[in-house]
C-alpha cells in the first residue's frame, strides 16, 4: 500500500523551504504540495522535522486527513494496477481542491477529439469572465453558469458551444473521479442548468441558383486569394458540401473517387463519418489545378495550417461577394446551397440529402442491416451538377 511522508524542500529565494507530502507506491512517487513553507530556524537540528508549534500542528493535521483518506481508498483500489500519481490525484480530489482548468488541460492532453481549439477558446473566455484561471469544481454552480451565459450575451453560438463544452468536461471529471464507493464530485449543476440551444435560421444561408452561378462565373486574377476562394467554393458545392478542413486534409483519391472521414464528426460516430465522393467530369480540370502528390489537394503547401487556409478562403470570398453584389459571402454557404438545391430544385429525399452531407442518420436499425452504397448519393450529385450548370 502507498505511504505518505512529510518532505522539506530546498530553500528558495525568500530563504524558506516548501513543505510537501510525498506519496510512494511501489517504485513510483508523487508530491502533493502544501501552502506551508518554513525557515531553517523553524526546523529540527537535522532539518527533517518542523518544530514551529503552529505549523507542526497544521502539517500533522493535514497528514492525518490524507492517511485517513488513503485507508478509505484501500477497498476501491483492490486489484487495480495504479501508481503514486493516480493515488495522489484521488487524494487531492477528495480535498475538494481539484481545479476545473487543471483538469481540462490534462484531459485535452489525452483526448482524441478534433475540437481542441474550441476547448481552448472556451477556457480563455471563461478565464476572462472569472478574471483568473482558477476554478474549483465546488465553485461551479447554477449561478456561475448563468453568469457565464450572461457574459456571452449577444453571442448565441458561443453560449451554446462554450457551455456545452463545460458540461462535457464536468461529466468527464465525474467519470474520472467518482467511483461506486464515493462521489468525489457529488453535485452536478447541469442537472438544473440547461445549456442554451442555438436557434438557427433554416435555409437563410443558402444561395439562390442565380447567385451560385454568379460565383461560378467570377473570374479573378490567377492565383489570387479571391480566385482560390471561388475555386474552393465550387469544389465544395460539387463534392457534396465538403468542409474546408476536409479539402485541406483529405489524402485518398483513386479512380476518380475521393474517400475521407469527415473531420467534424469522425470521433463521435461508429462509422467514423466515412464517405466516398465521385468527381464529376465538370470539375476534373479544377481538381487537377490543385492536385497534390501526398494529399488530394495542394492547399497544405500553400497555407501553414487549416485555420489559415479557412481564414483566407473567407477573406477571398468577401472580395468575390463585393464583385458580384453578395454581402458577407462565406464558404459554408456552399454546403447550405448544395443541400437546399438538392432538395428544392432536384426534389431529392431529405434522407438522401442528409446522407450526402454525411450527417448521422435517424434510421439506426436499418443502417445495421443495409450495406452502405454511396452510388445513390453520387448519382444524385451528378444530376444536380448537370442541372445547375446546364450540362
Amino acid at each position: 500500500m502507498a505511504t505518505i511522508t512529510i518532505e522539506i524542500g530546498r530553500r528558495g529565494k525568500k530563504k524558506e523551504r516548501p513543505v510537501s507530502f510525498l506519496i510512494c507506491h511501489g517504485k513510483t512517487k508523487r508530491r502533493i504540495p502544501t501552502e506551508i513553507s518554513v525557515r531553517d530556524s523553524e526546523l529540527s537540528s537535522n532539518g527533517k522535522k518542523v518544530k514551529e508549534p503552529m505549523k507542526a500542528i497544521l502539517i500533522e493535521k493535514m497528514r492525518r486527513k490524507l492517511e485517513d483518506r488513503l485507508m478509505a481508498m484501500s477497498l476501491e483500489l483492490v486489484g487495480q494496477d495504479v501508481d503514486a500519481s493516480f493515488i495522489a490525484e484521488r487524494l487531492i480530489a477528495h480535498t475538494g481542491s481539484i481545479d476545473f482548468f487543471e483538469f481540462a488541460e490534462d484531459w485535452m492532453k489525452h483526448t482524441s477529439t478534433t475540437s481542441l481549439n474550441n476547448y481552448r477558446v472556451m477556457l480563455n473566455s471563461l478565464e476572462a469572465y472569472l478574471k483568473q484561471r482558477k476554478l474549483p469544481f465546488t465553485n461551479i454552480t447554477f449561478s456561475l453558469l448563468k453568469g457565464f451565459e450572461e457574459h456571452l450575451k449577444g453571442k448565441p453560438r458561443a453560449q451554446s458551444m462554450y457551455l456545452g463544452l463545460m458540461r462535457h468536461l464536468y461529466r468527464e471529471a465525474m467519470r474520472r473521479y467518482n467511483t461506486d464507493y464515493e462521489q468525489v464530485i457529488s453535485n452536478d449543476p447541469f442537472m438544473r442548468y440547461k445549456v442554451p440551444r442555438q436557434q438557427l435560421k433554416k435555409g437563410v444561408r443558402s444561395l439562390t441558383l442565380d447567385t451560385l452561378l454568379k460565383v461560378y462565373n467570377y473570374n479573378g486574377r490567377a492565383h489570387s486569394r479571391a480566385q482560390i476562394a471561388r475555386d474552393c467554393f465550387i469544389l465544395s458545392f460539387c463534392l457534396m458540401g465538403m468542409n474546408s478542413v476536409d479539402l485541406f486534409n483529405c489524402r485518398d483519391c483513386k479512380n476518380g473517387v475521393i474517400r475521407y472521414n469527415r473531420t467534424k464528426t469522425r470521433g463521435r460516430r461508429s462509422d467514423e463519418a466515412y464517405i466516398e465522393v465521385r468527381i464529376h467530369p465538370f470539375i476534373k480540370d479544377l481538381v487537377a489545378k490543385y492536385r497534390d502528390s501526398t494529399h488530394v489537394f495542394n492547399f497544405h503547401t500553400r497555407y501553414s495550417n487549416y485555420s489559415t487556409f479557412n481564414s483566407n478562403i473567407n477573406k477571398g470570398l468577401k472580395e468575390v461577394g463585393k464583385e458580384i453584389g453578395v454581402d458577407d459571402l462565406e464558404f459554408y454557404q456552399a454546403r447550405h446551397t448544395f443541400a437546399t438545391l438538392s432538395r428544392n430544385l432536384m426534389k431529392f429525399s431529405k434522407s438522401d440529402v442528409d446522407e450526402a452531407l454525411n450527417h448521422v442518420g435517424t434510421m439506426d436499425i436499418a443502417d445495421v442491416y443495409i450495406t452502405k452504397d454511396f452510388s445513390i448519393i453520387n448519382e444524385n450529385n451528378f444530376k444536380l451538377i448537370d442541372r445547375v450548370f446546364g450540362l
